[in-house]
């Protein structure tokens, strides 16, 4: 009986995204679905592809047949539910299959990178006699001194017996040669984690509300049925997740979790092995190849049968699937950044589909989009209003800094927030302070020409940074040492402006010069387990004062935090971006929600120079509906989504001339497609790029915004289809619907 496999190549181009059919040969009798191989493709003889399904039969001309060369693994590296879920990607977000596939394989497998790891172990040889043994050696020599330690502790590392016995590799390989002792290697598996497994600690017992919306996830176990959790910052949401997960595996089935940021997976999977053990497999960008490759292989062996980790571990080939849980769902970092720009939450809702399961989609925050879906009906409502241990929602006393300025006050704090920070302290209560800005100063700036400091290779200014005395950029890491004159016109009236982080810091040192601080943005958090070692000193007590970006405002629990201070609160409100309510809103609710957690009072000082804007009243009395009401009612009277869809389509190239004719080619053919389509057009637009240049490349965009009806998808796909061959290998071409962001 002949076999024939239908394999995708591992080739990202539109011009060879379908199947492709070769024979299954005497040298590839094992091969099945889901398997890599190598294929003969074109004029290369060795291509890698996945074969995504099998068959007796083909229409294929037997001339025109090609053999599977090889098999690059033993078993299936991508199971049945996975290549469903690729069709589905490559659909939904105009990806090619192969673009697809490649979220389900560890890149360093297939670039071949990373393997299994082996040590090298020894033991005695079956059969031996240890007291024998030393009998018949000289006492304390290094040959009676390995025998007693292997007949002690069994087998062992060979590194681990030559600590014990200090160069022992010698004599070990005469013991070897003479058939007392054996040499083997064994898999070793490179953990992710930081510590021994943790001491089990007992389950919680749950509030009456809580209790009621673990009955209800649980009921509906074995079928599809998406909730939108929305529980104000401290309701106990990780409590009821984990208990419906302990339920979950106990029936015999596996779950996932996703968390929004790197900073909160540690504290995250620490509290799970606590409750539910070592079953617990983690992914995320931060874990080293090695590690990654490892908790990769433990979930697909099932040996692993709780996921958890950022937006990539939605592809974790875990089966048999019981329960999805998505924590922080409105967060922005669930968007892929590159090609193919997928939402992981949307994703999750498919797997869960799939498998028929529930999906549960956490916030303090819900994303207005989703909140809406849910009151049109798409998600179950569960609601946590309260905090899980009875406690108030903290007090949020709103500062407006105008007053402060006209006070004489020039300080980055705030009266209120100064005798705030001096009462904590003196309390031996931590504090927080939140600044959605790094760095130490925004721009620099020469007061006699006006001059901005900027970069060379993207059309942004540079941002001070202190601690090293230079400027550098936050989207391209082009750094300069701090000039001590204006390189425009020579001045030495060249100064700082704005605070980041970095400032911040500095600025409270100086006041309170002996608290211990720790400072978490992206310019202290880039090495291996660094949130992990910066987040620890203030859980053990030996920092009294954090001071962070956006990665300190959300998911952290830490008891001792009586004070959150917001130091600029309404720095998001003036970007250019129909969003930007909503992430202000967002962030100043879950960093207040921060204080306050635990027996100590907490309270917030949140400073503004816009004390009346709709979001801070909201953000200050913790009023979600409130805020959505009327962030939901503008945007519709805008047009903005839910109601409307925007389309960006953004060229990319080293040459500015040939991204600005690439535009102008897909605005003549975009608006071609529209002409006929007034009842759902509702702009269309070219222009440069809010930001020109970036990373030496030139950007020009067209913008669409087209209204919710049945058409819009349809005219979505045209415009892909329209746009088809613009781009080549020196012109990017990037299409994102409603983007993240659109600088």
């Amino acid at each position: 009986m002949s076999l024939f496999a239908q394999v995708i190549v591992d080739i990202l181009n539109q011009d060879v995204d379908r199947i492709f059919t070769y024979s299954v040969s005497e040298q590839t009798p094992n091969v099945s679905v889901g398997m890599r191989v190598a294929v003969p493709f074109g004029r290369q003889k060795n291509v890698e592809g996945i074969v995504v399904s099998l068959s007796e039969e083909t229409d294929v001309p037997w001339d025109k047949l090609k053999p599977i060369y090889s098999c690059l693994d033993e078993t299936p590296v991508i199971t049945q539910e996975q290549i469903a879920l690729a069709h589905w990607i490559k659909k939904e977000y105009h990806a090619t299959m192969a673009d697809a596939l490649r979220l389900f394989v560890p890149s360093t497998l297939r670039s071949g990178r990373v393997k299994t790891k082996y040590i090298s172990m020894v033991r005695l040889s079956a059969g031996q006699d240890a007291e024998m043994l030393l009998s018949s050696v000289k006492a304390q020599s290094k040959a009676y001194r390995i025998i007693s330690a292997l007949s002690e502790y069994g087998e062992m590392e060979k590194t681990r017996l030559n600590q014990i016995v200090s160069q022992c590799y010698e004599p070990l390989k005469k013991l070897t040669a003479q058939g007392i002792t054996e040499e083997f290697s064994e898999e070793a598996k490179r953990s992710p984690y930081l510590d021994i497994s943790p001491e089990r600690t007992p389950w919680l017992e749950l509030n009456l509300r809580q209790k009621q919306v673990l009955e209800e996830i649980l009921s509906s176990q074995g079928e599809y049925k998406p909730f939108l959790l929305h529980g104000v910052t401290g309701s106990g949401k990780t409590e009821v997740y984990m208990q419906a997960i302990n339920a979950v595996v106990q029936s015999g089935k596996t779950a996932v979790v996703l968390v929004p940021e790197i900073s909160l997976t540690p504290q995250m999977v620490l509290n799970f092995r606590k409750k539910l053990g070592d079953s617990i497999a983690i992914l995320h960008s931060a874990l080293g190849a090695g590690e990654r490759y490892d908790e990769w292989r433990r979930i697909l062996s099932g040996e692993a049968k709780i996921v958890i980790g950022a937006r990539s571990a939605i592809f974790a080939p875990v089966q048999n699937i019981g329960i999805i849980i998505v924590d922080e769902e409105h967060e922005n970092s669930y968007i892929s950044e590159t090609h193919p720009r997928y939402d992981a939450v949307a994703v999750a809702l498919k797997r869960g589909e799939y498998n028929s399961c529930p999906v549960i989609l956490g916030s303090a925050t819900p994303s207005v989009t989703r909140y809406y879906q849910m009151k049109q009906g798409a998600f179950t409502l569960l609601e946590m209003p309260k905090r899980a241990n009875g406690k108030e929602m903290p007090p949020v006393e709103v500062v407006d800094m105008t007053e402060e300025f006209s006070k004489g006050n020039r300080s980055i704090f705030s009266q209120n927030l100064y005798l705030s920070m001096c009462d904590s302290v003196s309390r031996g209560q931590q504090i927080m302070l939140f600044l959605n800005r790094r760095g130490y100063s925004s721009f620099v700036m020469c007061r006699a020409c006006g001059e901005t400091i900027t970069c060379e290779n993207c059309d942004v200014s540079l941002t001070y940074h202190s601690s090293v005395n230079k400027l550098r950029c936050h989207y391209c890491g082009y750094e300069i040492p701090m000039p001590k004159v204006c390189p425009n016109c020579s001045s030495k009236f060249i100064k700082q402006f704005g605070a980041g982080t970095q400032k911040v810091e500095e600025e409270f040192n100086k006041l309170f010069p002996e608290i211990k601080t720790v400072r978490m943005d992206v310019d202290t958090t880039r090495g291996k387990d660094a949130h992990y070692h910066l987040l620890k000193q203030l859980s053990d007590g030996s920092a009294q004062a954090l001071i962070g970006t956006q990665m300190i405002a959300k998911g952290h629990d830490f008891p001792k935090v009586s004070l959150v201070g917001v130091v600029a609160a309404d720095g998001m409100l003036r970007m250019p971006d129909y969003r930007s309510r909503e992430r202000t809103f967002a962030l100043l609710t879950q960093v207040s929600g921060r204080a306050g957690r635990a027996q100590i009072s907490g309270k917030v000082v949140l400073q503004t120079y816009s004390p009346q804007h709709f979001v801070i009243e909201c953000a200050a009395k913790h009023d979600y509906k409130g805020f959505y009401e009327k962030e939901i009612a503008e945007r519709e009277a805008m047009w903005y989504p839910p109601f409307a869809k925007i389309v960006r389509v953004l060229y990319v190239c080293e040459d500015a001339q040939k991204a600005f004719d690439a535009s102008i080619q897909a605005y003549d053919r975009i608006k071609s497609i529209l002409e006929g389509e007034k009842e759902t057009v509702l702009y269309l637009q070219r222009s440069a790029a809010p930001i020109s240049r970036l990373q030496e490349m030139y950007r020009h965009q067209v913008l669409i915004k087209l209204k919710e009806n049945q058409r819009t998808n349809e005219i979505v796909n045209e415009i892909f289809d329209a746009i088809g061959g613009i781009a080549n290998k020196d012109l990017y071409c990037d299409i994102q619907i409603n983007p993240v962001n659109l600088f």
